[in-house]
C-alpha cells in the first residue's frame, strides 16, 4: 500500500453525515427532556400558589366516621317494661341499630300499652328512635301516617308522636285526626293518654260529635 494514502486513512475524521445526524438527534432529545422538566416544575409552583393558605377538603367518602359507635344490628327486635310483675307495654320491630349510647333506631315498630282492666292500645309507625333505658320514644311517618289504634274503637293518626313510657303519655305538635264510634275531631298539636280517655288539644280544634 501506498504510504500516503495509509497515513491519509489513519488521519480521517468525518464530519459530514450519518454522525453529525445522530449529534443533532441528540441534541433535540435533551431539549424535549429540558422543556418537559420546566413545565411540570411550573405546574407544580404554580400549585403550589394556588392552594397555599387554604384548607385542603378531604373527600368525604375518605373522611372518618364521625358519631356514637353501632354495636350492633338486630332482626326481629322486642323490648318489653313490667309494672309490678305485670308487662305494661312491650314493643317490636322489624329492624333495630342499637348504638353505644343505649339508643336504638327502629324500622317498622309496633307498641302495645297494656292496661290493668285488659284493654289495649297499639302505636304503629314506619321509623323511630328509643332510649332503651327510659323506655321514651319517639316515632315518625314514612309511607304511612303514625297511628294509634285503641281496643275500644280509637284511631288516632299524624305524622310524628313522642312517647313518654314514664307517664304513659304521646303527644306530637303535628297535625292530627282522631276517629271514635261517637266524635271525630282534629287539631294541631295533642296530649293524650295512650288509650284516648284524656287529651287535651293546643290549637285549631275541629269537634264533630256522631250519633
Amino acid at each position: 500500500m501506498d504510504r500516503d494514502l495509509w497515513y491519509k486513512l489513519c488521519i480521517w475524521r468525518p464530519t459530514g453525515p450519518p454522525y453529525s445526524r445522530v449529534s443533532m438527534k441528540a441534541n433535540s432529545t435533551f431539549t424535549k427532556t429540558l422543556a418537559t422538566f420546566l413545565i411540570l416544575g411550573a405546574c407544580a409552583y404554580g400549585g403550589y400558589l394556588l392552594v397555599r393558605g387554604s384548607d385542603i377538603v378531604m373527600p368525604s367518602l375518605f373522611q372518618p366516621t364521625t358519631g356514637v359507635r353501632l354495636i350492633m344490628n338486630m332482626e326481629g327486635f322486642r323490648f318489653n317494661q313490667s309494672e309490678n310483675g305485670r308487662v305494661s307495654w312491650r314493643m317490636k320491630a322489624r329492624n333495630a341499630d342499637l348504638f353505644e349510647n343505649k339508643e336504638a333506631q327502629l324500622r317498622e315498630i309496633e307498641i302495645v300499652f297494656s292496661n290493668p282492666d285488659n284493654k289495649e292500645a297499639a302505636l304503629l309507625g314506619d321509623t323511630g328512635t328509643m332510649d332503651t333505658i327510659s323506655g321514651n320514644a319517639s316515632i315518625r311517618r314514612g309511607s304511612r301516617e303514625v297511628r294509634i289504634v285503641t281496643s275500644d274503637g280509637y284511631l288516632l293518626t299524624t305524622n310524628s308522636l313522642f312517647w313518654k313510657a314514664g307517664e304513659r303519655l304521646v303527644w306530637t305538635s303535628d297535625p292530627f285526626k282522631l276517629l271514635g264510634s261517637e266524635i271525630y275531631l282534629e287539631g294541631v298539636g295533642i296530649t293524650a293518654n295512650v288509650d284516648m280517655r284524656t287529651l287535651v288539644v293546643k290549637d285549631n280544634v275541629k269537634a264533630v260529635l256522631q250519633n
